[in-house]
């Protein structure tokens, strides 16, 4: 329960990061669930900052990989650990909000 409350924690304060240089529209960020068919759960973290530059994608949630000034690289590839070793998986796209969308998925029944 602690290390998804990690990453949910990691994946919204790297949204609000991403809206610190954001002035000519809101600054917003929605967490959301939902529930899939099979009985497991998609939650997903979106923002309205500049989104993710499609060269780096793949990058991402590499070891040490970072576009911030004071980033270690670390919390997205802990995120994307955290999430497989429940069962799961962790991606990025680009976000309904103009931002950036991360997105996990859990299986139903894990502990």
């Amino acid at each position: 329960k602690i290390q998804l409350q990690q990453v949910i924690l990691n994946l919204t304060l790297n949204a609000i990061e991403a809206l610190a240089d954001v002035d000519e529209c809101p600054r917003e960020v929605l967490i959301s669930t939902q529930n899939t068919e099979s009985g497991g759960i998609v939650v997903e973290v979106c923002d309205s900052g500049p989104g993710l530059d499609p060269a780096h994608l793949s990058s991402i949630f590499d070891a040490f990989y970072t576009t911030k000034s004071n980033g270690l690289g670390l919390g997205l590839s802990i995120c994307r650990s955290i999430v497989e070793a429940h069962g799961g998986k962790l991606w990025a796209t680009s976000g309904a909000l103009g931002g950036a969308a991360f997105q996990f998925s859990l299986p139903a029944g894990r502990r």
